[in-house]
């Protein structure tokens, strides 16, 4: 049996004939919208006029946050409950949480056919979608891309870097979506200090807090209290996607916190006395990625050779470890793409 299932060069993600995930494709029904990084919001706006949009209630949210001009009134914007099928033309759709970040998902559709699409994931998971053929990310497609330390040593490392800069003075924190969070909610038990952000962030925290999320509320950098924090130099202000960057801070020091690890032994990264990066990832490394295909029971794998160009080495990882059939994907997009060798 054939699967129609590809990425383009764009990153958009071809499930069958009915669904494209994370871009827009025109003769596609539908499009999912597997979380909110910037990475994965290809033509959004086109998809818009011409798609039902089909994503987690929380992503919803957190677009309805950073959009909100028209989202929250749009009828072709559906939220789907975490694993309810639902029909989309011809296919069954179900959504599964990948543990990526808030709302972030795992995508599964069944026209006969059981095929899907990891998402950018964490591993391990509670639940994963059963399929025949996968799409999967290949953030960690290499034999290199191995951790030897855990996420919770990590957080560890962090919170000791973090509460040994503040003795010193101001932290500035650096990341994006979903890392970010994440950060706030471990800082949220371990530190007095005063927790700042921008009004754009302050309602995004907003919205994990109505999730669940054990995050203390930040408080506005241009409110009295956020004023007055900043005059005392004792605060930890938080950057994320869209905020402008912290310029010539006296005394303060900057962290950032990526979803990627420089170094497989060690989650800080020096730059100076004043730069750290720490590797708060979540994404699975190599060993989760083949450890999640191998739960999926896939017979046949597309790895996405979109994104730092892991996918050829995965795909032959796949074959060679795991004895499935596995390909990179095409990268290519035309009017015929998705109709080729593996329709």
């Amino acid at each position: 049996m054939s699967y129609p299932i590809d990425v383009a060069a764009s990153g958009v993600v071809l499930l069958g004939p009915d669904i494209v995930c994370d871009g827009f494709l025109l003769r596609c029904k539908a499009r999912v919208q597997t979380h909110v990084h910037l990475d994965h919001m290809a033509d959004f706006d086109t998809s818009k006029g011409y798609h039902d949009i089909f994503l987690s209630r929380a992503t919803r949210e957190l677009l309805c946050v950073e959009h909100n001009a028209d989202l929250p009134y749009r009828s072709n914007l559906r939220a789907l409950a975490e694993g309810t099928p639902y029909g989309v033309g011809t296919s069954i759709l179900t959504l599964l949480s990948n543990g990526h970040m808030l709302g972030s998902v795992q995508v599964q559709l069944h026209d006969g056919r059981r095929v899907g699409y990891s998402g950018d994931f964490q591993w391990p998971l509670d639940n994963v979608i059963a399929v025949d053929a996968l799409v999967v990310d290949s953030t960690y497609g290499s034999a290199a891309n191995i951790r030897e330390y855990s996420q919770a040593e990590c957080e560890t490392r962090f919170l000791e870097l973090l509460h040994g800069q503040l003795a010193r003075g101001p932290v500035h924190i650096l990341a994006h979506r979903g890392t970010l969070h994440r950060a706030l909610q471990l800082l949220s038990e371990h530190t007095e200090s005063t927790l700042l952000g921008s009004r754009r962030l302050c309602r995004e925290v907003e919205v994990y807090r109505a999730f669940g999320y054990g995050i203390q509320p930040l408080v506005p950098v241009d409110s009295p209290e956020g004023r007055e924090a900043v005059g005392t130099g004792r605060f930890v202000w938080f950057y994320g996607t869209g905020d402008a960057r912290p310029v010539d801070i006296v005394g303060g020091v900057t962290i950032s916190l990526s979803a990627y690890f420089a170094r497989p032994d060690d989650p800080i990264t020096e730059y100076s006395e004043r730069a750290y990066g720490v590797a708060l990832s979540n994404h699975a490394d190599f060993f989760g990625t083949l450890d999640y295909i191998k739960a999926t029971g896939a017979r046949f794998v597309v790895t996405d050779n979109t994104r730092g160009g892991k996918g050829y080495e995965l795909a032959i990882e796949i074959k060679s470890r795991l004895g499935i059939d596995a390909q990179p994907s095409s990268n290519f997009e035309s009017k015929e793409w998705g109709r080729g060798p593996l329709d």
